[in-house]
């Protein structure tokens, strides 16, 4: 007998990406499929179908997902200093970590290739969450904060180095990176701080 579908139609979709944010934990995103997702919600094997056409499908709503939660938390983060750029570029990265730390689930589905075709709104939401960090670059070099030269390449160094700490940090916790560093605030405060002082002599 199939399980009978105990959601409403109405809140299934969100039930169903839950769940599967839990199984990415649990056994990974090549392990995940719409069958188990039906099993743990408890419905019908057909009803994930309904709502999405592929574990594909899936995943890129999880991915979208993911970067709203991002692009609220760093635009908090960012309102909650002054407008200096070296402590709005702190605060956006501080959020970035802290982000992954207590959602590695979606961000190991977020950075995916996902074809823009068929999934514009993912596309569309995962450049908002890059363009909070370009608006806080480009305010810089307009007051002489940071050098000039191409922003979206600065842009992406950032990126590139924050993700890199907050990939480090959910393997192995922040201590390891810095040890003598309390939070994972205070390492991404350091790096962000020697990137911006630059390391040449």
């Amino acid at each position: 007998m199939k399980p009978k579908d105990k959601y409403h139609h109405g809140n299934l979709r969100n039930k169903l990406i839950a769940i599967a944010t839990e199984l990415l934990s649990e056994e990974g995103a090549h392990s995940l499929s719409l069958r188990k997702i039906s099993q743990r919600a408890g419905v019908s094997h057909n009803a994930p179908y309904m709502h999405f056409a592929d574990k594909e499908a899936v995943l890129a709503a999880i991915a979208e997902e993911g970067f709203r939660l991002l692009s609220v938390q760093v635009e908090t983060a960012i309102k909650e200093v002054n407008k200096d750029t070296k402590q709005q570029l702190i605060a956006a990265s501080s959020a970035y970590v802290n982000f992954a730390l207590e959602h590695s689930n979606h961000l190991q589905v977020m950075f995916c290739y996902y074809n823009p075709e068929k999934y514009p709104s993912l596309i569309e939401v995962s450049q908002t969450s890059l363009d909070q960090l370009f608006k806080i670059v480009q305010a810089g070099q307009k007051d002489g904060t940071l050098i000039a030269g191409n922003p979206h390449e600065i842009t992406k160094t950032i990126w590139a180095l924050v993700h890199g700490v907050a990939a480090i940090s959910i393997a192995y916790e922040s201590k390891i990176i810095l040890p003598e560093k309390k939070s994972a605030q205070e390492v991404v405060s350091t790096f962000v701080t020697l990137l911006l002082n630059g390391l040449a002599r």
